[in-house]
């Protein structure tokens, strides 16, 4: 991974999310690259889950279950958007060749927007836990959101103690494969 000095945290460690405070976390988990491609190419890739197996090994299968547009009986789109209900299917240990049982994650788009090249502002996408999917986890147990700080509630302290490290490295990952891919050098 290539960072830059004139960032002042390359992990994103010190971000809020949209209604959490980076202070409160119990454990913080990001990752960053620069990435040779235009902003546009990146977003593109990174909003379309059908791509996600070809460089994500850590999240290489996600169920996009409800889309606001999609019509009940009509097959949601992979491509994400605000109101995006999904489900990741996590590959705990995505650099081992043996099969292994994914981790499912219920999530939903709570903040979407593109990259916009006129006036340079980033795109921003925010996933958190989606209270309503199955298997889901109570707020007062469990919450996360798109930079995969986990706070409140006591089973925090637990998925930091039994996955923090695990999650640090797969993130990293995630990132080095989704520049790997916009850049061609994973095709």
């Amino acid at each position: 991974m290539s960072t830059s000095t004139s960032l002042p945290n390359p992990q994103n460690s010190d971000r809020d999310t949209p209604t959490l405070k980076a202070t409160d976390a119990i454990l913080k988990v990001g990752s960053s690259a620069f990435v040779a491609a235009p902003a546009q190419k990146v977003w593109e890739t990174l909003i379309d889950t059908s791509t996600w197996p070809e460089w994500n090994s850590f999240v290489p299968r996600v169920t996009v279950y409800s889309q606001p547009d999609c019509a009940p009986n009509d097959t949601p789109s992979p491509i994400l958007q605000l109101g995006t209900k999904m489900t990741f299917h996590a590959r705990m240990d995505p650099t081992s060749s043996k099969p292994q049982k994914s981790t499912d994650t219920g999530l939903m788009v709570k903040e979407f927007s593109a990259p916009n090249a006129e006036t340079g502002a980033p795109g921003r996408i925010v996933w958190a836990f989606d209270p309503d999917a199955p298997s889901s986890f109570s707020p007062s147990l469990l919450v996360v959101e798109r930079e995969h700080e986990i706070l409140v509630g006591w089973l925090a302290y637990v998925v930091k103690w039994m996955y923090g490290k695990k999650l640090d490295e797969n993130f990293e990952l995630w990132v080095v494969e989704l520049k790997k891919f916009v850049e061609g050098e994973g095709n």
